[in-house]
């Protein structure tokens, strides 16, 4: 991987992110002053970075939730991106987001901050399933260890998909029941404590990697309140705006659209929910604006909509972890299936005031699990969990490519690592190659 400084790491994101920051009364310069409760919010907005911004887009075009129309994300919309493409992710990941969750988590160590460590690990952990949910295997045991490891060896995406559990358990160890507001500055909030939190992320990646007993008893452990979910949080200043209206209004205006997607057509009725939903009208209003001249639709940037230049985004939610619980359930044969997602539809209901019918169909039933991996599909808009989902489940939604007649299964190795890492994996898998779990 790129050998990158620390310190011109912790000075660009103080430079560039002060809006997200409280209280910086130290010298960026003098990098061995800065207290780890500083460097924890800059392993945050590499969380954030990662789950919501150029990544979510690409995934949302390959998944059909949006439509490239502009420019570069054309080539998006068509499935020909190159390795350079994901040069940004890798970087968002492994040295905005690790690496500063890794020294915030030693330097808290060193200072006997047990607590600050474990919200550090929660961080790290969480963008370590991430990278090998979109990429499979990656650089884990020996990464950001320069030093040492100049070129990290890959390991397996099952091996890091097991490592990131231990290192939430350990998490949990040391966060006890700290409250999630705690060091959540002004970037995330949430009304649970870090543990439910890092409980919720470890049914993800339990799910992800298809273990549905652990996934189950995790998220039974988790977010358990709509006011529990891990949101973050934006402004109207300059560089804290909702990172979808920052790319949508200030700097790429037009390349984003949702024209004729498959989100788009079922929330509008034009294809068919396995469920009958009334109240995805109100929901389409909140997704999506049309075009003045009635060529198609765009993601709804405006103050009332999902995408509204303050308006928050999740990192982790309430409705993805009772999701989690009804499929893991349905999977297992456990009963609870058909009350986790009527929760969901309940809370919907309530949310757009309009009507989500409960569910009639059976537990354990194919035709439940199909309604619960459709209501995630539709209710994570924005998110990167609906396109772990396509692959994991085969695209039992049957979900339309954009184009050609599979949708991408991975991210492509990044070219930063394919020119400098000579353990990256040969030959390069390419986008449609599954990844070893999938």
């Amino acid at each position: 991987m790129k050998t990158i400084s620390k310190l011109f790491i912790l000075i660009l994101f103080v430079t560039s992110c002060e809006s997200y920051t409280e209280d910086i009364n130290t010298d960026p310069n003098e990098f061995t002053t800065a207290p780890p409760e500083l460097i924890i919010g800059q392993a945050q907005l590499g969380w954030m970075q990662l789950a919501t911004s150029n990544s979510a887009r690409y995934a949302g075009i390959f998944m059909n939730h949006f439509t490239g129309e502009d420019r570069q994300y054309v080539t998006v919309n068509q499935y020909s991106t190159t390795a350079a493409d994901y040069d940004d992710t890798w970087e968002d990941a492994y040295v905005r987001g690790i690496e500063q969750a890794k020294l915030t988590k030693d330097l808290a160590i060193e200072s006997g901050n047990l607590q600050l460590a474990g919200i550090a690990q929660i961080c790290e952990a969480a963008i370590f399933g991430e990278m090998a949910a979109l990429f499979g295997d990656i650089p884990f045991s020996q990464a950001n260890k320069i030093s040492e490891f100049p070129t990290p060896e890959y390991d397996s995406q099952a091996s890091v998909l097991a490592g990131i559990q231990t290192i939430l358990d350990q998490a949990i160890s040391n966060v006890g029941d700290l409250s999630a507001s705690t060091y959540a500055g002004n970037r995330l909030s949430s009304a649970a404590t870090w543990a439910e939190i890092a409980h919720s992320l470890k049914a993800r990646y339990y799910l992800i990697a298809k273990d549905y007993p652990n996934a189950l008893i995790s998220a039974r452990n988790g977010i358990d309140t709509p006011e529990k979910s891990l949101i973050t949080q934006h402004t109207t200043a300059l560089n804290s705006e909702n990172l979808y209206y920052q790319f949508m209004v200030d700097e790429r205006d037009g390349y984003l659209g949702a024209t004729d997607s498959h989100l788009k057509n079922l929330l509008d009725g034009t294809v068919a929910r396995t469920i009958a939903t009334p109240g995805d009208a109100e929901r389409f209003d909140f997704y999506f604006t049309a075009y003045s001249d009635g060529t198609g639709h765009a993601p709804n940037v405006t103050n009332d909509g999902v995408f509204a230049e303050t308006a928050p985004m999740n990192i982790i939610s309430y409705e993805e972890v009772k999701l989690i619980e009804a499929e893991a359930a349905n999977r297992t044969g456990d009963a609870g299936d058909v009350t986790a997602f009527n929760e969901v539809r309940a809370f919907l209901a309530t949310e757009y005031g309009s009507s989500f019918p409960a569910t009639t169909s059976a537990s354990g039933s194919n035709t439940l699990l199909m309604e619960i991996v459709e209501e995630k599909y539709i209710t994570l808009i924005g998110e990167l969990q609906p396109f772990h989902d396509i692959r994991r489940t085969g695209n039992m939604l049957n979900v339309p490519p954009k184009t050609g007649a599979t949708i991408p299964q991975r991210f492509i190795y990044p070219q930063i690592e394919v020119d400098t890492n000579p353990n990256v994996p040969s030959p390069l898998p390419t986008l449609f190659d599954p990844t070893p779990i999938n």
